[in-house]
């Protein structure tokens, strides 16, 4: 019977999952999705970017009203310094707002980057204010662009990304999008499913449950099959470029340089 169960939700998986399976094989789907849990509203406890230079959409949420979640890399100088936000298209999504920290930015315009700042040590900041709202689409789901700083780091060090809701009070769901550097691979397989899943969850959350609860187990096992088969594909595909061309295929955009 669960077996026969699981068969069911798997042919009734939406349109919207078919155009993501589809989408999944283009450019678009190469920032690698992942889902951040509420634990980083504190520069102790800050989400920490491994590779700050790697493209990415990290679902993440702002739990209460005046909420500040912090992110942490390691840049240096001369790297790029690429900070985006959009929002789930879907229920809860709201507009964020950032304030990128670090040292040899501009000096901290206002009481509250400078509180910030002081927080973390930096020399100085570079915020950003939610603005657009133009409606985009990639892997199949829809998210809000709230635009971001595309810059290059001046100096190497610490850099932080601040967080909070555009307006005041406000709490949901938002997409972070640093970095440059576009890979398909097989973080996508786990990190999508997890995405659809956070697009899909109610906000607010039941008592007791985290914002990324309700995924449909069907749905994430279709994921990730077909992600991997296609990234199966594409590694072959990789290949046989390479040995034909001795290229890379890789993508990567540079930003313009920081002018301070």
């Amino acid at each position: 019977m669960g077996m026969m169960n699981m068969l069911r939700q798997t042919l009734t998986a939406s349109t919207a999952t078919l155009l993501l399976l589809v989408v999944l094989a283009g450019p678009a789907s190469a920032h690698t999705p992942s889902v951040v849990e509420p634990g980083n509203e504190s520069p102790e406890t800050a989400h920490v970017l491994e590779d700050p230079t790697l493209s990415r959409a990290i679902g993440a949420t702002l739990d209460a009203p005046g909420e500040v979640d912090w992110y942490r890399m390691e840049l240096r100088s001369g790297d790029a310094l690429v900070v985006e936000v959009t929002a789930p298209d879907a229920v809860g999504g709201i507009a964020t707002s950032f304030t990128v920290l670090g040292p040899a930015l501009p000096v901290p315009a206002g009481d509250g980057d400078a509180a910030l700042a002081e927080a973390v040590g930096a020399d100085g900041a570079l915020t950003h204010k939610a603005e657009g709202g133009e409606r985009e689409v990639h892997g199949g789901l829809g998210f809000i662009a709230w635009g971001g700083i595309r810059t290059t780091a001046p100096a190497d060090g610490t850099y932080w990304i601040a967080v909070h809701a555009a307006e005041a009070g406000a709490t949901g769901k938002y997409v972070l999008a640093p970095g440059v550097r576009e890979e398909f691979g097989p973080e996508t397989i786990g990190g999508m499913a997890g995405l659809i899943a956070f697009f899909n969850a109610p906000w607010p959350p039941a008592p007791g449950t985290a914002a990324t609860s309700g995924a449909d187990p069907a749905l994430a096992l279709i994921v990730a099959v077909v992600v991997a088969l296609v990234v199966g594909g594409g590694l072959v595909a990789g290949l046989r470029r390479r040995t034909r061309t001795g290229t890379r295929t890789a993508v990567s955009e540079a930003p313009p340089p920081y002018k301070g």
